[in-house]
């Protein structure tokens, strides 16, 4: 589609100007290496303002440690003449932790471990010696099986026996309640 515009020159639209002129291009040549010197010198500024206030900065902190030399040195003869000591309490306490026993743990694991016709009548332990009571019923009247069958679980549970040296039964005693076999059983164990 051609347009054609009839418009006096007067109401025409003046289109914009393109600078295609070579000569344009030449006289704009000798501003560019004044650009990149001013660019030069603003960095350079710049970096000596930064560098300035920099140095400044570790003036003060400087001054400020001096000024804290006297108390650094009291607070290091503090240290190395404490030092000796709480090297010596954080030994004993971390020997201390390493024998602790976790006693919820081992409860737990006595529960896991429990088979079904036993019971704990009592449990108590005091210094080394952990003392159980219980009892065992079966129907097939095989109590002195549970029996063993319990005290063979702990003993192959390394998390629960890893803390004992000895884990023995020390007696027995049958009785009969209304028509059944129960055996009171007696465990004693050592700890390390």
């Amino acid at each position: 589609m051609i347009e054609i515009n009839l418009l006096p020159k007067e109401l025409k639209t003046k289109g914009k100007k393109i600078y295609t002129d070579p000569r344009y291009l030449l006289r704009l040549a000798p501003l560019v290496p004044v650009a990149l010197v001013a660019i030069f010198i603003f960095i350079n500024l710049y970096l000596a303002t930064v560098n300035i206030a920099k140095n400044l900065q570790l003036s003060y902190f400087n001054n400020k440690w001096k000024r804290l030399g006297a108390q650094r040195k009291t607070l290091e003869d503090f240290r190395k003449k404490y030092d000796v000591l709480f090297s010596a309490d954080s030994k004993i306490i971390q020997k201390l932790v390493a024998q602790k026993i976790s006693w919820p743990e081992k409860l737990n694991k006595l529960s896991l471990s429990l088979p079904s016709g036993i019971w704990f009548n009592e449990l108590s332990f005091k210094e080394k010696s952990f003392v159980l009571k219980g009892s065992a019923v079966s129907l097939q009247k095989e109590e002195m099986n549970l029996i063993n069958k319990f005290i063979d679980n702990l003993k192959k549970d390394k998390v629960f026996f890893k803390d004992f040296i000895t884990l023995e039964l020390s007696s027995v005693q049958r009785k009969v309640i209304a028509g059944y076999d129960i055996l009171d059983f007696i465990l004693n164990g050592t700890t390390k």
